[in-house]
């Protein structure tokens, strides 16, 4: 099966060059999704079989003031996919997130629920599942949330490198979410290639993430205690002190809930479980590692 990643370079791109080590891994500098006139001739040339969107413009503060570029390569370049899926036949996986909701439910959002973005990326991640869907003959939209891996810039190597440089660190309280890590998400979404997923799973959009959420303040004390037990930061470590949305005004506003219910149509056709716990331990093992090693 001839399989394309794109956005290879990525958290859950990075983890896909183990799982699936037989696909074609594309990076920026193979093919810039930000220039929309070459995508679908570049990727019908090719004729995959499954073409894998890692990709995304997912500076969520930036975008509120470069809004037409997080719109070219978070819409328009997935629109350009699946018009190259539409030509080929090739399935098409792309993945969005909990930022598609307004964050003001009391309860797990479903796949099916009204989609309301609050801000820019939202707004233009919506844009891409909804040109997908219109155009894509055969596609899956994994929506995730708060993803995070030893690699790339992401919420856990931020909270270690500033409890190496400060003495206190003030996280958002009032904020709630589901931690996923991303070689979690590679190994679901290897899984759905090399398996029956392309017969059993109807085309449409699933929540894929695990089922216990936590808040931001609540993830990085986690954060904390894994890292000084791997002895990546000193103890005592960086006080932690709670604060609210309103305490840490950000140009991009913020879902307060972005809980994503799992759909167990998709975990029923793999044997990877999420769970965010594990994951960080995980993570922070593999940066201690790295650290040894550097």
């Amino acid at each position: 099966m001839n399989v394309l990643v794109l956005g290879s370079n990525g958290q859950v791109g990075s983890h896909l060059r183990n799982c699936l080590p037989q696909a074609r891994f594309w990076t920026r500098n193979d093919l810039d999704l930000a220039d929309t006139s070459q995508i679908e001739a570049r990727v019908t040339a090719l004729a995959p079989d499954v073409i894998v969107n890692c990709a995304a413009y997912t500076a969520v503060d930036t975008a509120e003031e470069d809004p037409a570029g997080a719109w070219q390569i978070n819409a328009q370049a997935p629109s350009c996919l699946a018009a190259a899926a539409r030509t080929t036949g090739a399935h098409l996986i792309h993945f969005s997130t909990d930022y598609v909701f307004s964050g003001e439910s009391d309860k797990p959002y479903t796949a099916s629920d009204p989609t309301i973005p609050i801000n820019t990326y939202g707004r233009t991640k919506l844009g891409g599942e909804l040109a997908i869907q219109a155009i894509a003959p055969s596609y899956w939209i994994f929506r995730t949330s708060w993803v995070f891996s030893e690699y790339s810039k992401n919420f856990v190597k931020t909270i270690i490198r500033l409890a190496q440089e400060r003495d206190g660190l003030s996280v958002v309280s009032d904020q709630v979410g589901v931690p996923t890590d991303a070689q979690q998400l590679a190994s679901a979404t290897a899984e759905l290639v090399s398996g029956n997923a392309m017969r059993n799973l109807a085309s449409g959009t699933y929540h894929l993430t695990g089922p216990v959420s936590t808040s931001w303040y609540e993830f990085a004390a986690a954060i904390l205690q894994r890292a000084k037990d791997q002895h990546l930061i000193a103890s005592p470590y960086a006080q932690l002190t709670k604060i609210s949305t309103a305490e840490y005004p950000t140009l991009a506003a913020r879902p307060m809930s972005s809980v994503l219910r799992p759909d167990q149509e998709v975990l029923d056709e793999i044997e990877t479980r999420f769970d965010w716990e594990a994951g960080l331990q995980r993570v922070i093992c593999a940066m201690h590692e790295t650290e040894k090693t550097t």
